[in-house]
Protein backbone atom coordinates (compact mmCIF):
# COMPACT_ATOMS: atom_id res chain seq x y z
CA UNK A 1 0.00 0.00 0.00
CA UNK A 2 1.30 3.25 -0.74
CA UNK A 3 1.55 6.01 1.40
CA UNK A 4 -1.14 8.09 -0.45
CA UNK A 5 -3.25 5.35 0.20
CA UNK A 6 -2.67 5.35 3.94
CA UNK A 7 -3.48 9.12 4.25
CA UNK A 8 -6.64 8.60 2.36
CA UNK A 9 -7.45 5.50 4.45
CA UNK A 10 -7.09 8.10 7.70
CA UNK A 11 -9.25 10.50 6.04
CA UNK A 12 -12.18 8.16 4.94
CA UNK A 13 -12.04 6.69 8.93
CA UNK A 14 -11.24 9.70 10.55
CA UNK A 15 -13.66 12.03 8.96
CA UNK A 16 -16.41 9.00 9.60
CA UNK A 17 -15.59 8.80 13.53
CA UNK A 18 -15.85 12.40 13.90
CA UNK A 19 -19.27 12.87 12.32
CA UNK A 20 -19.75 9.75 14.44
CA UNK A 21 -18.80 11.72 17.38
CA UNK A 22 -20.16 14.91 16.64
CA UNK A 23 -24.04 13.37 15.86
CA UNK A 24 -23.81 12.81 20.11
CA UNK A 25 -23.04 16.35 20.59
CA UNK A 26 -25.97 18.22 18.35
CA UNK A 27 -26.72 21.96 17.64
CA UNK A 28 -30.40 23.29 19.55
CA UNK A 29 -31.12 23.70 15.34
CA UNK A 30 -32.55 21.19 13.10
CA UNK A 31 -30.83 20.05 10.17
CA UNK A 32 -32.64 20.21 6.62
CA UNK A 33 -34.78 17.28 7.04
CA UNK A 34 -35.65 18.10 10.63
CA UNK A 35 -33.02 15.80 12.22
CA UNK A 36 -30.81 16.97 14.86
CA UNK A 37 -27.52 18.88 13.08
CA UNK A 38 -24.47 17.38 14.06
CA UNK A 39 -21.58 19.74 15.89
CA UNK A 40 -19.81 21.87 13.07
CA UNK A 41 -16.28 20.18 13.90
CA UNK A 42 -17.91 16.92 12.08
CA UNK A 43 -18.44 19.32 9.15
CA UNK A 44 -15.78 21.38 8.97
CA UNK A 45 -12.86 19.03 9.41
CA UNK A 46 -13.82 16.13 6.89
CA UNK A 47 -14.73 18.90 4.44
CA UNK A 48 -10.89 20.67 4.54
CA UNK A 49 -9.50 17.12 4.74
CA UNK A 50 -11.22 15.82 1.54
CA UNK A 51 -11.09 19.39 -0.26
CA UNK A 52 -6.93 19.64 0.58
CA UNK A 53 -6.40 15.62 -0.09
CA UNK A 54 -8.48 15.99 -3.92
CA UNK A 55 -6.38 19.72 -4.39
CA UNK A 56 -2.68 18.11 -4.04
CA UNK A 57 -3.24 15.32 -6.62
CA UNK A 58 -1.17 15.96 -9.59
CA UNK A 59 -3.01 12.86 -11.90
CA UNK A 60 -6.66 10.87 -11.63
CA UNK A 61 -8.58 11.35 -14.72
CA UNK A 62 -8.35 14.79 -16.95
CA UNK A 63 -6.50 16.59 -13.93
CA UNK A 64 -3.08 16.29 -16.34
CA UNK A 65 -4.85 17.90 -18.92
CA UNK A 66 -5.30 20.61 -16.72
CA UNK A 67 -2.23 21.28 -15.73
CA UNK A 68 -1.04 20.65 -19.13
CA UNK A 69 -3.60 23.75 -20.41
CA UNK A 70 -2.79 25.70 -17.54
CA UNK A 71 0.97 25.74 -18.45
CA UNK A 72 0.45 26.43 -22.08
CA UNK A 73 -1.20 29.99 -21.14
CA UNK A 74 0.94 32.83 -21.84
CA UNK A 75 0.56 35.33 -18.45
CA UNK A 76 1.10 38.14 -21.07
CA UNK A 77 -2.29 37.81 -22.60
CA UNK A 78 -4.16 36.16 -19.26
CA UNK A 79 -5.27 39.84 -18.33
CA UNK A 80 -7.28 39.78 -22.10
CA UNK A 81 -9.81 37.23 -20.44
CA UNK A 82 -12.85 39.11 -19.68
CA UNK A 83 -15.71 37.96 -18.23
CA UNK A 84 -19.22 37.66 -20.28
CA UNK A 85 -22.41 36.09 -19.07
CA UNK A 86 -21.98 33.08 -21.15
CA UNK A 87 -21.99 29.03 -19.78
CA UNK A 88 -18.20 27.90 -18.83
CA UNK A 89 -17.06 31.13 -18.58
CA UNK A 90 -15.82 31.07 -14.74
CA UNK A 91 -13.51 28.46 -15.22
CA UNK A 92 -11.36 30.38 -17.52
CA UNK A 93 -11.37 32.99 -15.81
CA UNK A 94 -9.99 31.23 -12.84
CA UNK A 95 -7.43 29.60 -14.55
CA UNK A 96 -6.03 32.55 -16.32
CA UNK A 97 -6.51 34.99 -12.87
CA UNK A 98 -4.11 32.09 -11.07
CA UNK A 99 -1.48 31.76 -14.24
CA UNK A 100 -1.43 35.35 -13.77
CA UNK A 101 0.13 35.29 -10.39
CA UNK A 102 1.96 31.84 -9.96
CA UNK A 103 3.38 29.12 -12.81
CA UNK A 104 2.29 26.73 -10.09
CA UNK A 105 -0.91 24.65 -11.04
CA UNK A 106 -1.77 23.22 -7.70
CA UNK A 107 -3.69 26.60 -6.87
CA UNK A 108 -5.97 25.74 -9.69
CA UNK A 109 -6.47 22.30 -8.86
CA UNK A 110 -6.61 23.24 -5.27
CA UNK A 111 -9.28 25.82 -5.69
CA UNK A 112 -11.35 23.51 -7.77
CA UNK A 113 -11.19 20.79 -5.29
CA UNK A 114 -12.64 22.88 -2.49
CA UNK A 115 -15.50 23.68 -4.82
CA UNK A 116 -16.26 20.12 -5.30
CA UNK A 117 -15.99 18.88 -2.07
CA UNK A 118 -16.46 21.13 0.81
CA UNK A 119 -20.48 22.29 -0.60
CA UNK A 120 -21.03 18.61 -0.74
CA UNK A 121 -19.79 17.47 2.50
CA UNK A 122 -21.96 20.47 3.33
CA UNK A 123 -25.20 19.12 2.21
CA UNK A 124 -24.60 15.76 3.68
CA UNK A 125 -23.90 17.46 6.87
CA UNK A 126 -27.25 19.27 6.45
CA UNK A 127 -29.59 16.49 5.29
CA UNK A 128 -28.09 13.36 6.03
CA UNK A 129 -28.87 11.33 8.89
CA UNK A 130 -27.35 9.64 10.64
CA UNK A 131 -24.41 12.05 9.51
CA UNK A 132 -21.19 9.27 9.26
CA UNK A 133 -23.67 6.75 7.39
CA UNK A 134 -23.73 9.74 4.80
CA UNK A 135 -19.98 10.13 5.02
CA UNK A 136 -19.29 6.59 4.73
CA UNK A 137 -21.29 6.28 1.20
CA UNK A 138 -20.19 9.96 0.14
CA UNK A 139 -16.37 7.71 -0.24
CA UNK A 140 -17.82 4.84 -0.70
CA UNK A 141 -20.34 5.42 -3.69
CA UNK A 142 -17.19 6.97 -5.40
CA UNK A 143 -18.47 10.15 -5.66
CA UNK A 144 -15.87 11.31 -3.38
CA UNK A 145 -12.84 9.79 -5.88
CA UNK A 146 -14.79 10.76 -8.90
CA UNK A 147 -14.64 14.24 -8.03
CA UNK A 148 -10.80 13.95 -9.02
CA UNK A 149 -12.05 14.15 -12.84
CA UNK A 150 -14.25 16.59 -14.65
CA UNK A 151 -12.77 19.45 -12.74
CA UNK A 152 -15.49 21.58 -13.72
CA UNK A 153 -18.48 20.21 -13.22
CA UNK A 154 -17.39 18.93 -10.40
CA UNK A 155 -17.19 22.55 -9.71
CA UNK A 156 -20.20 23.05 -11.02
CA UNK A 157 -21.89 20.33 -9.09
CA UNK A 158 -20.24 21.54 -5.64
CA UNK A 159 -22.01 25.38 -6.69
CA UNK A 160 -25.73 23.58 -7.45
CA UNK A 161 -26.06 21.40 -4.14
CA UNK A 162 -26.05 25.06 -2.73
CA UNK A 163 -29.96 25.15 -3.79
CA UNK A 164 -30.78 21.88 -2.31
CA UNK A 165 -32.85 24.01 0.30
CA UNK A 166 -34.91 25.65 -2.47
CA UNK A 167 -34.60 22.28 -4.80
CA UNK A 168 -36.99 21.08 -1.66
CA UNK A 169 -38.90 24.22 -0.60
CA UNK A 170 -42.68 24.32 -1.70
CA UNK A 171 -42.82 28.17 -1.56
CA UNK A 172 -43.70 29.87 -4.65
CA UNK A 173 -40.99 31.93 -5.32
CA UNK A 174 -38.28 29.82 -4.23
CA UNK A 175 -37.52 28.07 -7.83
CA UNK A 176 -36.20 31.88 -8.39
CA UNK A 177 -33.51 31.44 -6.15
CA UNK A 178 -32.86 27.72 -6.90
CA UNK A 179 -32.48 29.09 -10.88
CA UNK A 180 -30.00 32.13 -9.85
CA UNK A 181 -27.77 29.05 -8.38
CA UNK A 182 -28.46 27.04 -11.43
CA UNK A 183 -26.87 29.54 -13.26
CA UNK A 184 -23.88 30.40 -11.30
CA UNK A 185 -22.87 26.56 -12.07
CA UNK A 186 -23.63 27.20 -15.32
CA UNK A 187 -21.17 29.80 -15.18
CA UNK A 188 -18.62 27.12 -14.53
CA UNK A 189 -20.37 24.24 -16.92
CA UNK A 190 -23.36 24.31 -19.79
CA UNK A 191 -24.42 21.04 -18.05
CA UNK A 192 -25.98 22.62 -14.84
CA UNK A 193 -28.87 23.55 -17.22
CA UNK A 194 -30.42 20.06 -16.57
CA UNK A 195 -31.38 20.97 -13.72
CA UNK A 196 -33.97 23.06 -14.54
CA UNK A 197 -36.42 20.83 -15.86
CA UNK A 198 -34.97 18.23 -13.14
CA UNK A 199 -36.40 20.94 -10.81
CA UNK A 200 -39.93 20.48 -12.31
CA UNK A 201 -40.02 16.76 -13.12
CA UNK A 202 -39.77 15.55 -9.33
CA UNK A 203 -41.99 18.07 -7.83
CA UNK A 204 -44.80 15.24 -8.24
CA UNK A 205 -45.84 12.20 -6.19
CA UNK A 206 -43.56 9.51 -6.06
CA UNK A 207 -43.85 6.10 -7.24
CA UNK A 208 -46.56 6.83 -9.82
CA UNK A 209 -47.20 5.34 -12.96
CA UNK A 210 -45.15 8.53 -13.95
CA UNK A 211 -42.11 6.29 -12.07
CA UNK A 212 -43.06 3.63 -14.18
CA UNK A 213 -42.76 5.53 -17.87
CA UNK A 214 -39.65 7.18 -16.99
CA UNK A 215 -37.28 3.82 -16.34
CA UNK A 216 -39.23 1.93 -19.22
CA UNK A 217 -38.91 5.12 -21.22
CA UNK A 218 -34.97 5.16 -20.03
CA UNK A 219 -34.49 1.65 -20.89
CA UNK A 220 -36.18 2.09 -24.19
CA UNK A 221 -33.81 4.77 -25.54
CA UNK A 222 -30.95 3.21 -24.20
CA UNK A 223 -31.45 0.15 -26.35
CA UNK A 224 -32.70 2.10 -29.26
CA UNK A 225 -29.99 5.22 -28.51
CA UNK A 226 -28.68 4.51 -32.21
CA UNK A 227 -32.03 5.64 -33.68
CA UNK A 228 -31.86 9.10 -31.62
CA UNK A 229 -28.29 9.49 -31.93
CA UNK A 230 -28.24 12.24 -34.64
CA UNK A 231 -30.69 14.71 -32.99
CA UNK A 232 -28.58 13.76 -29.56
CA UNK A 233 -25.25 14.85 -31.12
CA UNK A 234 -27.19 17.83 -32.50
CA UNK A 235 -28.17 19.07 -28.91
CA UNK A 236 -24.80 18.55 -27.88
CA UNK A 237 -23.36 21.33 -30.22
CA UNK A 238 -24.36 24.27 -28.16
CA UNK A 239 -22.79 22.73 -25.17
CA UNK A 240 -19.81 21.91 -23.25
CA UNK A 241 -20.04 18.50 -24.14
CA UNK A 242 -19.69 19.54 -28.07
CA UNK A 243 -16.06 18.59 -28.83
CA UNK A 244 -17.64 14.30 -28.21
CA UNK A 245 -19.90 15.43 -31.22
CA UNK A 246 -17.33 16.84 -33.20
CA UNK A 247 -14.86 14.18 -33.03
CA UNK A 248 -16.92 11.12 -33.89
CA UNK A 249 -16.70 10.21 -29.90
CA UNK A 250 -19.80 8.27 -29.64
CA UNK A 251 -19.97 7.05 -33.33
CA UNK A 252 -16.39 5.78 -33.40
CA UNK A 253 -17.14 2.77 -31.66
CA UNK A 254 -13.94 3.32 -28.96
CA UNK A 255 -16.07 4.45 -25.82
CA UNK A 256 -17.78 1.83 -23.67
CA UNK A 257 -20.81 2.15 -21.19
CA UNK A 258 -20.23 2.03 -17.47
CA UNK A 259 -20.44 -0.93 -15.31
CA UNK A 260 -23.87 -2.46 -14.81
CA UNK A 261 -22.86 -3.48 -11.12
CA UNK A 262 -23.34 0.62 -10.28
CA UNK A 263 -26.90 0.09 -11.68
CA UNK A 264 -27.63 -2.67 -9.37
CA UNK A 265 -26.46 -1.18 -6.55
CA UNK A 266 -28.48 2.12 -6.95
CA UNK A 267 -31.56 0.06 -7.54
CA UNK A 268 -31.41 -0.89 -4.16
CA UNK A 269 -31.77 1.77 -2.06
CA UNK A 270 -34.56 2.57 -4.54
CA UNK A 271 -36.34 -0.83 -3.85
CA UNK A 272 -36.01 -0.50 0.02
CA UNK A 273 -37.41 3.16 0.01
CA UNK A 274 -40.72 1.87 -1.91
CA UNK A 275 -41.16 -0.91 0.54
CA UNK A 276 -40.35 1.63 3.71
CA UNK A 277 -42.80 4.59 1.30
CA UNK A 278 -45.48 4.90 3.94
CA UNK A 279 -43.54 5.33 6.45
CA UNK A 280 -41.07 7.65 5.27
CA UNK A 281 -43.92 9.91 3.40
CA UNK A 282 -45.43 10.08 6.93
CA UNK A 283 -41.73 11.46 8.35
CA UNK A 284 -41.42 14.11 5.92
CA UNK A 285 -44.18 14.69 3.40
CA UNK A 286 -43.70 16.48 -0.33
CA UNK A 287 -39.77 16.49 1.18
CA UNK A 288 -39.47 12.89 0.43
CA UNK A 289 -41.41 12.31 -2.81
CA UNK A 290 -38.84 14.87 -4.13
CA UNK A 291 -35.87 13.34 -2.85
CA UNK A 292 -37.02 9.72 -4.20
CA UNK A 293 -37.98 11.11 -8.01
CA UNK A 294 -34.32 12.99 -7.97
CA UNK A 295 -32.65 9.10 -7.46
CA UNK A 296 -34.55 8.55 -9.98
CA UNK A 297 -33.54 10.49 -12.31
CA UNK A 298 -30.37 9.72 -11.10
CA UNK A 299 -30.84 5.78 -11.36
CA UNK A 300 -32.16 6.65 -15.56
CA UNK A 301 -28.95 8.87 -16.10
CA UNK A 302 -26.96 5.88 -15.09
CA UNK A 303 -29.10 3.33 -17.34
CA UNK A 304 -28.52 5.46 -20.39
CA UNK A 305 -24.67 5.86 -19.29
CA UNK A 306 -24.90 1.72 -20.03
CA UNK A 307 -24.44 2.69 -23.44
CA UNK A 308 -21.65 5.47 -23.30
CA UNK A 309 -20.48 6.79 -20.17
CA UNK A 310 -20.54 9.79 -21.29
CA UNK A 311 -24.27 10.44 -19.55
CA UNK A 312 -22.82 9.38 -16.03
CA UNK A 313 -21.73 13.14 -16.53
CA UNK A 314 -25.13 14.16 -15.91
CA UNK A 315 -25.68 12.27 -12.56
CA UNK A 316 -22.83 14.61 -11.03
CA UNK A 317 -25.94 16.83 -10.18
CA UNK A 318 -28.00 14.06 -8.39
CA UNK A 319 -26.25 11.41 -7.10
CA UNK A 320 -25.93 13.19 -3.56
CA UNK A 321 -29.20 12.96 -3.03
CA UNK A 322 -29.35 8.96 -3.33
CA UNK A 323 -26.78 9.18 -0.76
CA UNK A 324 -29.15 11.25 1.51
CA UNK A 325 -32.02 8.53 0.68
CA UNK A 326 -30.34 5.65 1.79
CA UNK A 327 -29.00 6.53 4.82
CA UNK A 328 -32.18 8.03 5.82
CA UNK A 329 -34.19 4.61 4.76
CA UNK A 330 -31.91 2.60 6.33
CA UNK A 331 -32.21 4.38 9.68
CA UNK A 332 -35.72 5.30 9.60
CA UNK A 333 -37.89 3.16 7.14
CA UNK A 334 -37.69 -0.28 8.73
CA UNK A 335 -38.43 -1.41 12.79
CA UNK A 336 -34.92 -1.78 14.87
CA UNK A 337 -34.23 -5.57 13.78
CA UNK A 338 -34.43 -4.91 10.04
CA UNK A 339 -32.27 -1.65 10.92
CA UNK A 340 -29.26 -3.56 12.37
CA UNK A 341 -29.70 -6.07 9.72
CA UNK A 342 -29.30 -3.30 6.93
CA UNK A 343 -26.61 -1.77 8.51
CA UNK A 344 -24.71 -5.07 8.48
CA UNK A 345 -25.24 -5.35 5.11
CA UNK A 346 -24.72 -2.11 3.64
CA UNK A 347 -21.45 -1.60 5.28
CA UNK A 348 -19.17 -4.28 3.92
CA UNK A 349 -21.38 -4.55 0.64
CA UNK A 350 -20.36 -0.98 -0.12
CA UNK A 351 -16.68 -1.47 1.01
CA UNK A 352 -16.88 -4.52 -1.77
CA UNK A 353 -18.72 -2.65 -4.09
CA UNK A 354 -15.98 0.46 -3.38
CA UNK A 355 -12.73 -1.99 -4.48
CA UNK A 356 -14.21 -2.89 -7.74
CA UNK A 357 -15.01 0.67 -9.24
CA UNK A 358 -13.07 3.08 -6.50
CA UNK A 359 -11.81 5.33 -10.00
CA UNK A 360 -7.79 4.18 -9.59
CA UNK A 361 -7.68 6.07 -6.57
CA UNK A 362 -4.83 3.42 -6.16
CA UNK A 363 -3.18 5.43 -8.81
CA UNK A 364 -2.81 9.00 -6.14
CA UNK A 365 0.41 10.70 -6.90
CA UNK A 366 1.40 13.74 -5.31
CA UNK A 367 4.37 16.53 -5.59
CA UNK A 368 3.52 18.18 -2.45
CA UNK A 369 3.64 15.75 0.47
Amino acid sequence: MSIYMIYFAAIVTGSFVLAFLARSVPLRRPGGLGQPIPNPIGFIIPAAAFGIFSGLRNNLGDTVFYIHSYNLIDPETAEEITFKFEGGIMYPLIQYWCRMRSEDPYQLIMITALLACVPIVYIIYKYAYPYEMGIFLYVMTSYYTFSMNGIRQYAAAGILILGTKYLFSEKKYDFIKYLVIILAAWLFHTSALVMIPIYFVVRRRSWTPFTSFLLLGTIAATVLFDTFLPQFLGMLEETDYSIYAENGWFTSGTETGSNIIRVIVLIVPLVLSYMARERMEFIHGRRWDILVNISIINLAFYILSLYNWIFARFAIYTSIYPIIMTAWVIEEGFGAERRRLLKGLCIPLYIVYFWFVRYSIIEYASDLF
